[in-house]
């Protein structure tokens, strides 16, 4: 399914990249990577339009893992924008819990929640490993003691093309083996889980 297709992934605790393709991404260690010549890159921050899907994906996850919804905050997704346009892929480093994701050919952010949520098939909710980079996007998406997040969307750097950046508070997939538990809870089966969103739009 994801033949030709780069994708790349970080968390806070952690590289957690998956790669389909031949070859790697220069700079997704966090080099700056710049932009595709005099062109520089465009960047939607806000809670219109297509980030508006974001969140209201991240929500109908949340549901069917019986937390709370999250509200999107303004403050989030400027810093996840200044964060992003300098095309350095790797962690800011900053105060709040973090998710990135991005390729050379998926233009729908949406696709890239649908892709960190579906980590969950590789979480022990009876034993959780902690901390797992495998599968600290997906906890933190649905971590229960997180209240508010903010999205940027990028595109056009060099050489991670689509990258949507995601910033949460409180920051969450952070703690002991009991905060994982207390924070990530199984799904409701009885609940709408969304699957696959279209990757280009």
């Amino acid at each position: 399914m994801f033949r030709g297709i780069i994708l790349f992934l970080f968390t806070l605790l952690g590289l957690a990249t998956g790669v389909f393709g031949l070859d790697a991404v220069k700079g997704s260690q966090g080099t700056d990577v710049g932009v595709q010549g005099d062109e520089l890159p465009s960047i939607h921050w806000d809670a219109l339009g297509n980030l508006q899907v974001t969140i209201a994906l991240v929500n109908k996850y949340r549901t069917a893992h019986q937390v709370s919804e999250l509200t999107w905050n303004t403050t989030l997704a400027q810093y996840a924008a200044n964060a992003a346009y300098p095309c350095k892929f790797g962690h800011s480093n900053g105060p709040y819990g973090e998710t990135l994701a991005g390729s050379n050919t998926i233009n729908n952010p949406e696709w890239y929640i649908w892709y960190l949520y579906d980590e969950n098939k590789d979480y022990d909710f009876k034993n959780p490993k902690v901390p797992n980079p495998a599968t600290a996007h997906f906890t933190q998406l649905v971590w229960a003691s997180t209240k508010q997040m903010g999205c940027a969307f990028i595109e056009g750097c060099k050489d991670v093309k689509y990258q949507l950046w995601c910033e949460f508070v409180p920051k969450g997939s952070t703690g002991s083996q009991l905060a994982y538990r207390n924070n990530v809870k199984p799904a409701d089966k009885t609940k709408e889980i969304p699957g696959m969103p279209p990757a280009h739009i």
